[in-house]
């Protein structure tokens, strides 16, 4: 018996076990969505104002100043700084997901001996970013128009000893913030979770039938120009199950669920620091 059947069987068997309100919150409800919906323009607003403050550009500028100087002592040593994004709901409002979980974090990375125009290019060259990122299998250009591009992606996201498959596909726009500044917002248009990955009964599940890890995601970038190099910043926001008592029962799920958004910005600025090493 494979990973996934192992896993799948003991998933089935505690659902199972389950009352039928605990094995709803798997799928994704009306009401869940709607928060997300809720939440989401406050995000683009935030990313807004901040994109268009003449004194700041990167979420750090919000920091204090010995946790900025941190960040950028560990970033100039190569390392990804990753934090969790704060401050998106307005003062005042209250607001929560039900049956789901909103997953927010940003991360920082120094992309060292290479300009902006350079490192927009690796960026946009959605047909090579198979074998640069960690979690991208396939990748393929859909079509292009002025600075918007519509990307299709294969996804592979593991944390032992749960690996998941989705067939994904994107829309990027860049946008110029001035001199040695731009910023990029992207968001999943498709997010198909596979079963049965990689042979013939490979098939797209709805959201209704997956495992509801990640359901919707929406990334937010901004690249600096500095002496030596691009900072760059990756906010991230997705929407997934919530994790119910009986669902922590299972080995690895929770963290999984938990960690797998971080540890994906990770692997990505990673990813996007060594191709710039070698891509011309």
């Amino acid at each position: 018996m494979n990973r996934r059947t192992a896993f799948g069987t003991a998933v089935c068997a505690l659902m199972c076990a389950a009352s039928g309100q605990q094995v709803a919150a798997a799928h994704l409800l009306p009401h869940t969505l709607q928060a997300w919906e809720r939440y989401l323009p406050w995000a683009d607003q935030k990313n807004d104002r901040e994109f268009r403050d003449p004194q700041r550009f990167l979420i750090e500028d919000d920091l204090p100043q010995g946790q900025r100087v941190a960040i950028q002592k560990q970033i100039r040593m190569g390392r990804v700084v990753v934090e969790r994004r704060t401050g998106v709901v307005p003062t005042g409002e209250s607001f929560s997901i039900p049956d789901g979980t909103i997953h927010h974090w940003w991360g920082a990375v120094f992309v060292p001996d290479i300009t902006l125009e350079r490192l927009l290019r690796l960026m946009q060259d959605y047909d090579g970013h198979a074998g640069r990122f960690v979690e991208v299998e396939r990748s393929r250009l859909i079509a292009r128009d002025g600075n918007t591009f519509r990307f299709s992606m294969r996804l592979r996201r593991t944390k032992a000893p749960i690996t998941v498959y989705y067939n994904s596909e994107g829309e990027a726009r860049y946008v110029s913030r001035g001199p040695g500044r731009a910023s990029m917002r992207s968001e999943a248009t498709k997010i198909a979770e596979l079963e049965y990955p990689g042979t013939s009964r490979e098939r797209e599940l709805s959201h209704d039938e997956d495992w509801g890890f990640l359901w919707r995601a929406v990334a937010w970038w901004r690249l600096l120009e500095v002496e030596n190099g691009v900072i760059v910043e990756c906010e991230s926001a997705s929407l997934g199950r919530s994790i119910p008592g009986w669902l922590k029962y299972i080995p690895g799920m929770t963290g999984y669920i938990e960690s797998v958004p971080r540890e994906s910005i990770v692997n990505t600025l990673t990813g996007l620091r060594t191709s710039a090493a070698s891509f011309r």
